[in-house]
């Protein structure tokens, strides 16, 4: 593949980051989906591509406050209010787009098992086939409110996880796997994780990082970096980086307005779209069989793996890795993470789950579940935040060893790195405090490092108190209101949060007295989990570069507001946020 020149880099850049005043004009007005386009030329991408980019630059923390935002030019304080997960708001913000500017949509409303297999659809073995589509034409223009209004009741994880090659024919695939270069990788660009969950892409900065837009059952919406967090799989499970599979309308009849009634919605075959490409599953240098599992991924010359070649090959020219900067911006991206795991806490609490009697039972596994547990509970959000831990501290190890040995790829215009990298670390952790109430309506603060301190104690199940959700021990756990059952519960899932990797197949729904230690029972018989957590001390390795003794680094969470005083709101996004708002990825002057 042919490398972008810096001014080619530039002008794409620029292109990508139109403000919302820029975007075209609504077509439809009311709840009518008039259809006046018979499909989607390169216009309209273009322009849903920077609405995309609008909300996810925006603030909105939900997925009604970001069609509700300034950002968001179709707003109308008329419309229905929609609500979602993140499969949901995959599908509805394309079929918003395509309702207000009166544009043909279609969307996967049914699926099955590839192999027949009787799964849950959102994590079947070997991917799935589309049953039953659904399509917004009709003599008369469909209800915008009753079309979208139905996607959250019918789509879900498990309509991403299809092979590529299940693309054409009458009932297509809505989505095909992208090249990865920048024409292709921009913001509308799907990013779907195998273990359940599906982002959206916002941006993609001058350094390469792919930046991600998502909500979650619990209605909140979080921004992310797309890495190791998106797992790239077998090509049956459709992993990775997706587009929207180009659609037109055929046999419609023209009216009198102008607009386009009946026909039928068709798709493009993979060889008709430009950017479908295979390379995410087979590299840049297959195999003669095309084995994803021996994929070799290319890059001047140099063999890398899959996310290292992914931000090369996005990154402006002359890109290096600066340890650094790698540091910061992965404990902001971690910080915004913390930050958003407050609030699905806080979600839980609101709800009353610390007052209730704990369930007879664990869920049937509490990574892919139904109802409260999947709403309240956070084993998914909890797995993210220590596989983040965990990456960062091998990254920025890696790093340092290929900056030491001559790696022409890494780059430090300092004097000192292992100080650099340590007061980073330090100003980081600092920076990113955060509070949460304990069960006496007392507040305690917390920073990133007590959070890495504690990262293998914070519970992910909700009907814990929320000072046990947070991992605490000794005096700030003297206000927890769990019965000893409950602490029965919280010992014995201890294992299970030490296990960072979400697995959908194993069997879990135990009672307290069914679980025991992996190192005495297999998983079927209630040995879940793992027996010692994987290591994620950042803070240790980079005191350890500096020879500092880490009897020195204690920290204790303080106690900050008493019961019924008024409270400051918090931030919520990562900090680098704000450099996106502040036009980072716009054109230099």
């Amino acid at each position: 593949a042919v490398a972008l020149t810096a001014a080619a880099f530039v002008a794409l850049n620029a292109a990508a980051a139109q403000t919302p005043d820029q975007l075209p004009a609504p077509v439809n007005h009311g709840d009518a989906w008039r259809i006046v386009k018979t499909a989607w030329d390169e216009a309209d991408e273009t322009g849903y591509a920077q609405f995309v980019q609008a909300i996810g630059r925006s603030t909105c923390t939900s997925l009604e406050s970001c069609l509700a935002v300034d950002a968001n030019p179709y707003f109308d304080p008329d419309d229905e209010e929609f609500h979602g997960d993140c499969a949901d708001m995959a599908y509805i913000l394309r079929a918003y787009f395509a309702w207000k500017n009166a544009l043909p949509f279609s969307y996967q409303a049914g699926m099955r098992t590839a192999d027949g297999a009787r799964e849950d659809l959102r994590y079947s073995s070997n991917g799935n086939v589309v049953t039953f589509r659904r399509d917004a034409t009709g003599a008369n223009p469909v209800s915008a409110k009753n079309f979208i209004g139905r996607i959250g009741g019918e789509v879900s994880t498990a309509m991403f996880r299809t092979h590529p090659d299940e693309g054409g024919g009458n009932l297509f695939d809505d989505f095909y796997p992208v090249a990865i270069n920048r024409d292709a990788v921009r913001p509308g660009v799907l990013a779907y994780d195998i273990y359940g969950h599906v982002g959206i892409v916002y941006d993609v900065t001058e350094d390469g990082r792919i930046l991600v837009i998502a909500s979650h059952p619990d209605r909140t919406v979080t921004r992310t970096v797309y890495g190791s967090n998106f797992l790239r799989a077998k090509p049956d499970l459709g992993a990775g980086l997706k587009g929207w599979r180009p659609i037109r309308l055929e046999g419609a009849r023209r009216r009198d307005d102008g607009s386009y009634a009946g026909g039928r919605i068709v798709a493009s075959e993979n060889d008709e779209i430009e950017h479908y490409s295979m390379e995410q599953f087979i590299g840049n240098h297959p195999t003669p069989d095309h084995d994803w599992r021996y994929a070799d991924f290319i890059f001047e010359g140099r063999q890398v793996d899959f996310y290292d070649y992914l931000r090369r090959r996005l990154a402006a020219p002359g890109f290096a890795y600066d340890p650094v900067e790698e540091l910061r911006y992965g404990m902001q991206t971690i910080c915004g993470a913390a930050r958003d795991r407050k609030a699905a806490v806080e979600s839980a609490v609101s709800a009353g789950f610390p007052l209730k009697d704990h369930p007879e039972r664990l869920p049937p596994n509490i990574f892919g579940t139904y109802g409260p547990w999947e709403s309240y509970s956070t084993p998914s959000r909890d797995a993210r935040l220590k596989v983040s831990f965990i990456d960062l501290r091998r990254t920025i190890q890696e790093l340092v060893d290929n900056f030491r040995g001559g790696e022409p790829g890494v780059k430090y215009a300092g004097a000192d790195l292992e100080r650099d990298l340590w007061e980073t670390y330090v100003a980081e952790k600092d920076a990113c405090t955060f509070t949460y109430w304990r069960s006496d309506d007392s507040r305690m603060r917390l920073n990133l490092g007590h959070l890495q301190d504690r990262l293998w104690d914070i519970s992910f199940d909700p009907y814990h108190c929320p000072e046990r959700r947070w991992g605490a021990s000794g005096p700030e756990l003297a206000t927890c209101t769990d019965d000893q059952h409950k602490t029965r519960w919280y010992n014995a899932q201890r294992w299970l949060r030490y296990q960072a990797e979400r697995t959908y197949d194993v069997r879990m729904d135990f009672t307290v007295d069914e679980l025991k230690p992996p190192s005495v029972a297999a998983p079927e018989e209630g040995g879940l989990g793992v027996e010692q957590p994987a290591d994620a001390d950042l803070r240790q390795y980079l005191a350890s570069l500096n020879s500092f003794p880490l009897s020195m680094l204690a920290e204790d969470p303080e106690i900050v507001l008493a019961a019924g005083a008024p409270v400051e709101p918090e931030p919520r996004l990562p900090a680098w946020h704000s450099k996106i708002l502040n036009g980072w990825t716009a054109e230099k002057p």
